[in-house]
This record gives structure tokens, C-alpha cells and sequence, in this order.
């Protein structure tokens, strides 16, 4: 019977050590963690009893994938940066001149026509410096005064395109009838007018006239010349180049840039100035193939040729003048 009890206090000792988990309140102690010791090897845990986002706080511990398709790539600490060539300087301004059409004032109703005929033309004047402007309505012309007078070598350069005339020469661009139907150009300065004054006329020539374009000279008249271009099928017309001293024949060959002649006055037995009168005829759509104004084209090729720029300038004028220039009409040539 003492056996038994001896027994019976030796088993509840030890099931009081086997309880020591059991924590009585107030006692202080922390009780250890209720989840199972997850041997080596195991799968994981088991699944919690009550369905939770993130029982065991995973989520704070997936890597970061980068968004490919918005993030920058690193750049390496060697890579060089290249930056952007500056932009080229501007080009230097060469010359001035009126918009087309604008025209001096009383001397007609110009065309406002910015259209380039010719884009791709050489300027007709090989090196010499030109100011294209009425021959009619400056020093020298219909108004009087002296062609070598200095003024018309130091103004900017002006359409006279449809500029008026006493002959009937038309073109249907130009909003009235008898008008002028190509462009005058004022070639050199004011000491080689003088100069050409004092030469013979046979002789006459400083400045050369060149080819605008390749093509075939079409027709020599008494003071003309016509070339047909073979890319664009323009017809050029030069006036009142030293006839006697011409470098081509008709239906001869030429390059864009051969000699064509000198600037001259040569017009038959009417007087005229020293200038040269270029004309464009081009095929229109609607119209066929008439005078066009060459003026803009002749702005393009000059700032081509002279590797610059022009300055477009403006006055209080209007290209349809309200009080007209009074001049006699026999002196309206070309």
C-alpha cells in the first residue's frame, strides 16, 4: 500500500515538471511560441486554421522586379556623354531687298508672287555685284538724270516685274496690260558704268552673262538671247548684251556656267542703259508656257552664289500706286 503511494507522488511530481508550460496569471513569464518547431527538411507550415492575407509576413520579403518598359537603364560610370553639335552660325547678310511685287510707287500694280520659277538656277551675272531695279523709274531713265549716278548702285534690289510700258507686251500674271515682262538688273558699280561709257561699243564689256542652266541656245535675235533649259524646259532670255562680242551661236550646246557674252545696252537703234533684261518663261498649269516674274529666283541664286543671305525690307509704299509717275510715254522701253 506505501508502494503504491510512493508511486502515485513520484508520477504527479513529475507530470507537475512535464506542465511547467502552464503559466499561472501574474506569474511573469512569457509564454513560448504556439507554433510548431518546423523540423529541417519539413515542406513549411502548416496552413493557419482561419484564412489570413499574409500569416506568416512573406510579402515583405519578394524582391522587386524593375518595370523594364519605364525605367531608365543604369548608365555605366565610364560611358561618355556626347552632347549636340551647336547649331551653324547664320549666314552673313549680303544684300537687301524689297518683297515681290512691291513696286516703286506709281509705276504700276506688281505681282505678290512669292513662287521661285527656277530654284535650282545659277545667277545670270558671273561675279559682279547687281542690284535688279527699274531701268525706267531710276537716274538715267524715263525721270532723267544720269545712269552712272551712284545712287543706283548703293539701293536695295526691287521687283519690276509688270512694271507698266507703252507697248502691248503682256502676260497673264500681271494684273494690268502693257507691262514689263521680265526683270532689269543693274551689273558693277558706278566707276564701271563710266567705264563702259568710254569704250567703244563693239567693245563694250566688263561683266559676263553666263548660262543659267545646261541646255541649247534657242534663238539669237538683234539684241537678245535665248536658252531653253534641259532640265526644266524654262526658256531665259538675256536682252542687251554686247552683240557683237557674243560666246554662243544658236542651237549650240551649253553648261550651266559657260559665258553666254558682256553686259551691254545694245537694243537695236533705241537707246537704253547698261543693264541686263532676264526673262523666264515656264510652263503654268492652266495657262501654258508664259512670262513668269524671275524675281525671287533671282534672290535664291544670288544668296546661293554669294554663300549669304538677304534682308527682306519694307517701305510705306504699296504695290498698287495711287498717284502715277508722269513720264513720257515714248521713253517706256525696256
Amino acid at each position: 500500500m506505501r508502494t503504491v503511494k510512493w508511486a502515485a507522488l513520484l508520477g504527479a511530481t513529475l507530470a507537475l515538471a512535464a506542465c511547467d508550460v502552464i503559466r499561472v496569471p501574474g506569474d511573469g513569464r512569457t509564454p513560448p511560441d504556439p507554433r510548431p518547431v518546423i523540423p529541417p527538411g519539413a515542406p513549411g507550415p502548416p496552413p493557419p486554421m482561419v484564412p489570413v492575407d499574409d500569416p506568416w509576413g512573406e510579402e515583405d520579403e519578394t524582391p522587386t522586379v524593375p518595370d523594364t518598359d519605364t525605367e531608365t537603364p543604369p548608365v555605366e560610370d565610364d560611358e561618355p556623354v556626347v552632347s549636340p553639335p551647336p547649331p551653324p552660325p547664320p549666314l552673313p547678310i549680303k544684300f537687301e531687298y524689297y518683297g515681290p511685287g512691291d513696286l516703286i510707287s506709281g509705276t504700276g500694280a506688281g505681282l505678290i508672287d512669292d513662287t521661285i520659277y527656277a530654284p535650282d538656277m545659277l545667277f545670270p551675272i558671273r561675279t559682279a555685284p547687281t542690284r535688279p531695279q527699274s531701268m525706267v523709274y531710276r537716274p538715267g531713265g524715263a525721270v532723267g538724270g544720269d545712269q552712272c549716278d551712284a545712287t543706283n548702285y548703293s539701293i536695295a534690289w526691287r521687283d519690276n516685274f509688270c512694271e507698266k510700258r507703252s507697248k502691248t507686251r503682256n502676260t497673264p500674271l500681271c494684273p494690268t496690260n502693257k507691262v514689263h515682262q521680265g526683270q532689269d538688273l543693274r551689273v558693277g558699280t558706278a566707276a564701271d558704268c563710266l567705264t563702259l561709257r568710254s569704250q567703244p561699243k563693239s567693245e563694250r564689256g566688263i561683266h559676263e552673262a553666263i548660262a543659267v542652266e545646261d541646255g541649247i541656245i534657242q534663238h539669237i535675235g538683234t539684241y537678245s538671247v535665248q536658252l531653253k533649259g534641259t532640265e526644266t524646259g524654262n526658256l531665259y532670255s538675256y536682252l542687251h548684251l554686247n552683240m557683237q562680242r557674243l560666246d554662243v551661236a544658236a542651237l549650240q550646246v551649253v553648261s550651266a556656267g559657260d559665258r553666254i557674252g558682256f553686259i551691254s545696252n545694245d537694243f537695236g537703234s533705241t537707246p537704253t542703259t547698261f543693264h541686263l533684261h532676264f526673262e523666264i518663261k515656264s510652263a503654268v498649269e492652266g495657262q501654258g508656257i508664259i512670262h513668269v516674274p524671275p524675281y525671287t529666283s533671282l534672290v535664291a541664286a544670288y544668296e546661293r552664289r554669294e554663300e549669304g543671305r538677304g534682308e527682306l525690307v519694307e517701305d510705306d509704299t504699296v504695290a498698287i500706286a495711287s498717284v502715277p509717275i508722269i513720264v513720257d510715254a515714248t521713253l517706256l522701253v525696256e
